[in-house]
Formats: C-alpha cells, structure tokens, sequence
C-alpha cells in the first residue's frame, strides 16, 4: 500500500537517526553494483526527505555518482527497524547550504552528529568539505512491532 511521506515521516527520522549508518548502492557503467557503509543525516523540506551526507566526490562512488546519479540505501538494526528507498543524487556547490549541512553534523548529538573539524577540515568552505545531497522518490519504512504481529510488508511513500 502507498501512503503519503507525512504518513511515514516520523518513523523515517526516528530510525535514520537511531541507526545512523547506511548502506547506499550505486551502479557502474556496466550496471554492475556496488555497495558502501555512510553515514548520511536527514531533514524535512517542503514535506520531502533530503538526505545529506559528507564524503568524497572521488574513486568509485565519484565515477559511478557522475555516470548515474541514482542510488538505493537500507537502514537494518537488529531490533527489525528497516528503512529502504531510492533517490537522486546531486553534488553540493554552493556555500550557505555547506553552511546549513556543517551546522547539522557538528550540532546533532553524538553518535549521528560528530566534529569535521576531526577530519581535518576548518570549516564549511574548505575545499575537502563535500556534501552529497539524497532526494528519495520512494521510500519504505518496516517497523519491528509490525514484524512481530507478521506483518512483513514494508509501508512504502512515492515522492515522485
């Protein structure tokens, strides 16, 4: 069953954020995939998810990222709480939003949040701070109290 963001949005954010780390699959040229752990924070805009994340626009994930933007990430923990999707991609130029987004991670609170000054960088407008942004055209979200009653069906928002 489809049901509006707003239905899920709550329980999106709350495993996100308690699970913290992410799978995110891209593809190669040859439609191969390939998968890493990140470790992306999400907020609400105009009643859609946006994920942000900080990591590097190189190697693999910088060639598969510029040959299809596309991407599917999970959240597991071992509770049962599941969140699936898949989203848009775009690389983060302009410097008020690397603003907003380093305000995000050196403000949330330990462990989603953490200090990029750590990795070296002094601030939002340093060369080495790049912010990879998610824009999901469809999530789904699995509760483990739906999973213990044996309802094993995710519940599933379009956002296209």
């Amino acid at each position: 069953m489809t049901e509006s963001f707003s239905a899920l949005k709550d329980e999106f954010l709350t495993f996100t954020s308690e699970i913290i780390w992410c799978t995110v699959t891209t593809v190669d040229g040859q439609g191969r995939p390939r998968s890493r752990i990140l470790h992306p924070i999400w907020e609400v805009i105009d009643e859609r998810p946006v994920g942000w994340i900080f990591t590097a626009n190189a190697g693999v994930k910088g060639a598969h990222l510029a040959a299809n933007p596309q991407v599917a990430f999970s959240y597991w923990s071992p509770e049962q709480n599941v969140v699936l999707g898949e989203a848009a991609t775009s690389w983060v130029d302009d410097v008020e939003t690397k603003r907003h987004v380093w305000e995000m991670f050196t403000t949330a609170p330990p462990p989603l949040g953490y200090d990029l000054r750590e990795f070296g960088l002094p601030g939002p407008e340093s060369e080495g701070f790049t912010v990879l942004r998610l824009d999901p055209w469809r999530v789904q979200v699995l509760d483990a109290a739906s999973f213990a009653r044996g309802n094993f069906t995710p519940r599933t928002a379009l956002l296209k």
